[in-house]
C-alpha cells in the first residue's frame, strides 16, 4: 500500500512539472482553431492608393506645347504619307491615336465605313475602299445627365501624294502638318487632361478622331447618321454640343481666324465670351460661322457646335504643310481655350440650347469658312 502511495505521488509530481513546464499547453484542452475572418480583424487594413482628383486649373496645365508638338512631328512625319485615307499612313495616324487613348486609360473603338479610293501612292497602290474613325470616351458621372453627349472632334486624316484636293498637284507628300495634325494633336492632349478629370464631368465626352474629312467630311457625316453614344442607347438627339478644331495651328501668324461666334446657340456664345475675358489672344479673333469642316454635319442636326480654326495660309493643302511651320505656343493656347470651352459646357446646369431661329443649313464646301 505504501509503494501505491508513493507510486500516485510520484505521479501526481511529474503531472505538476509537466503543467507548468513550457509545453504545458500540450496538456489543455484542444483549443478551435482562429476563424480566418477573426485572423483579418487584428491585420492592419492596407492602404488603397487613389489617384489624385485634379483641380480644373492642373488638368488644363496638363496641355503642353513640348508634347503638341511631339503628336504633330510624328503625324506630319513622311513615314505616314500624307495620310490618306484608306492608306497605310492613315491606318498608322489611327493606331498611334487608340495608342494614346489607351496611354490615358480611356475606353475607345474604331467605327469602319466605305470609302472612294484616291491619290495612289508612288507605287500605285490603291489603297482600301474603307476608313475608320477612333472615338473615346469619358462616362458622366450624373445620373440623370449623364447621358448627354459633348463630342469634341478633329480630324486625322490628310490628302496623301495628291493631285486629288491639292493645289500644287500631286507626286509629293502633302503631309498636313496644320491641316490637321495641329486638330489632332489638340484633341489629344485635351484627352488627356479630360481624363484627368474622370469622374467630375456631369455629362458624358467623347473624342472623336474622324477620317475622310478631306473626302467631303464623310467620317463626320457618316457618325451623325450612323451615332455610337450615349452607350446601349445611341441617339443623335442626345448630342448636344461638338467643339471641332481643324487647322489650329498658326495663331497670330495669318490675318484672320474663325472662331465660332456661338450663333448655333446663344448659351454657347454667353459661354465664349466668358472665356474671351479669360484667354487674351482670342480678343482679336475674327468671329464667323462656317461649314466645309466636321462641325456642319453636328449643326444641320440641330446640334450646338463651336469651330476652332486659326486662319488659311499659303502652304494649305501643299506639301509645304509641315510640322516646323507650326505656332506651338499659340496649339497650346487653342487647346487650352477648347479644353475649357468643352468643360464649361460639360458641367453646366443646363443643357446649352440650340438656335433653331437663326437656323440655316450649312452647306459642305470646303473652304474652312474662309472666301
Amino acid at each position: 500500500m505504501k509503494k501505491l502511495h508513493v507510486a500516485v505521488l510520484s505521479l501526481t509530481i511529474i503531472l505538476v512539472l509537466l503543467f507548468f513546464s513550457k509545453d504545458h499547453t500540450l496538456l489543455l484542452p484542444p483549443q478551435e482553431p482562429a476563424s480566418p475572418f477573426e485572423e483579418l480583424t487584428h491585420k492592419k487594413p492596407e492602404k488603397i492608393e487613389e489617384k489624385p482628383r485634379l483641380t480644373l486649373p492642373e488638368a488644363i496645365d496638363k496641355i503642353d506645347r513640348i508634347n503638341l508638338r511631339e503628336i504633330v512631328e510624328y503625324l506630319a512625319s513622311n513615314e505616314l504619307e500624307g495620310r490618306m485615307s484608306g492608306k497605310k499612313g492613315n491606318k498608322l495616324a489611327a493606331t498611334y491615336i487608340k495608342k494614346k487613348f489607351d496611354s490615358y486609360e480611356l475606353p475607345n473603338e474604331s467605327d469602319k465605313f466605305t470609302i472612294k479610293r484616291v491619290n495612289p501612292g508612288p507605287k500605285n497602290e490603291i489603297g482600301d475602299d474603307f476608313t475608320e474613325n477612333v472615338y473615346a470616351w469619358i462616362e458622366g458621372n450624373d445620373p440623370i445627365l449623364k447621358d448627354e453627349v459633348v463630342v469634341v472632334g478633329a480630324h486625322m486624316d490628310h490628302i496623301g501624294y495628291g493631285p486629288s484636293y491639292s493645289r500644287t498637284g500631286g507626286g509629293k507628300i502633302h503631309n498636313g502638318a496644320d491641316d490637321n495634325a495641329s486638330g489632332t494633336a489638340a484633341l489629344l492632349e485635351m484627352a488627356e487632361a479630360f481624363a484627368a478629370m474622370k469622374g467630375q464631368n456631369k455629362r458624358t465626352i467623347v473624342l472623336m478622331a474622324f477620317s475622310a474629312e478631306e473626302m467631303g467630311l464623310k467620317g463626320s457625316i457618316h457618325y451623325v447618321n450612323n451615332p455610337k453614344f450615349p452607350k446601349g442607347n445611341p441617339d443623335i438627339k442626345k448630342h448636344i454640343f461638338m467643339l471641332n478644331m481643324d487647322m489650329v495651328g498658326y495663331l497670330g501668324k495669318t490675318k484672320t481666324a474663325a472662331f465660332n461666334d456661338g450663333s448655333s446657340s446663344p448659351d454657347v456664345g454667353f459661354l465664349i465670351k466668358q472665356l474671351t475675358e479669360k484667354y487674351s489672344f482670342a480678343k482679336s479673333i475674327t468671329l464667323r460661322g462656317s461649314g466645309g469642316s466636321d462641325h456642319a454635319p453636328f449643326y444641320n442636326k440641330k446640334i450646338p457646335v463651336a469651330f476652332l480654326h486659326t486662319g488659311l495660309h499659303e502652304y494649305y493643302h501643299t506639301p509645304k504643310d509641315t510640322a516646323d511651320r507650326i505656332n506651338y505656343e499659340g496649339l497650346e493656347k487653342v487647346a487650352k481655350y477648347g479644353f475649357e470651352l468643352a468643360w464649361n459646357v460639360c458641367n453646366a446646369v443646363e443643357r446649352v440650347e440650340f438656335d433653331y431661329g437663326s437656323y440655316n443649313e450649312l452647306d459642305y464646301t470646303h473652304d474652312h469658312g474662309q472666301k
